[in-house]
């Protein structure tokens, strides 16, 4: 696997989805794969340390990243009306604030890509992720990296409808291939 696949599903069971994700990549049965999770929240493979997954859900919504590239992060978010320079003055730091109030319809790349950094290090917004420093404007590849997280390569892109964040901790990633994969309806295999 030399890039990073997303499974995106209109289904509330994320645990399948991911079971179902990993076992596309393992030419494995899905009943077989374990999903399991780190203190902190992040999801792992059960028994396959190199093979990274990386989960977001929304209502009816989901979203896995597999990739064997480095821990990785993913966050989707349906695009919708929002007040995003209201959004960005609470949450985001003064200068990605100014830059949202130019540029409200890209509020939920800017947010999604923090959401998925947050995921890709394991700590989740914990932390003042939502401060966290992103590159303006988000990149729709993986051709971006963070400040001060030198091996943090980053993408954000619309797709179908769909705001969608994808962050990797590994400079091996950088220019790396992704594959979206829609599951619709989802069933689990």
């Amino acid at each position: 696997m030399s890039g990073i696949r997303i499974w995106l599903a209109a289904t509330a069971n994320i645990a399948d989805l991911a079971r179902h994700a990993v076992g596309e990549v393992l030419d494995a049965d899905p009943q077989v794969i374990g999903i399991g999770r780190e203190p902190a929240g992040r999801p792992f493979v059960v028994g396959m340390p190199g093979l990274h997954l990386a989960v977001s859900h929304t209502p009816n919504l989901a979203a896995v990243a597999v990739t064997a590239l480095g821990p990785v992060g993913v966050d989707v978010e349906p695009i919708r009306p929002l007040p995003a320079s209201e959004l960005a003055r609470r949450w985001f730091s003064g200068s990605e604030a100014d830059w949202v109030a130019r540029h409200p319809a890209d509020f939920l790349l800017l947010w999604t890509l923090k959401e998925a950094v947050g995921k890709a290090l394991g700590v989740g917004l914990r932390g003042d992720g939502l401060r966290r420093p992103m590159p303006l404007p988000p990149a729709a590849t993986l051709t971006a990296t963070v400040s001060g997280l030198p091996s943090m390569v980053v993408a954000a892109r619309i797709h179908d409808g769909l705001a969608l964040g994808l962050a990797c901790d590994s400079r091996a990633a950088l220019g790396a291939p992704v594959a979206i994969s829609v599951v619709a309806p989802f069933s689990p295999s």
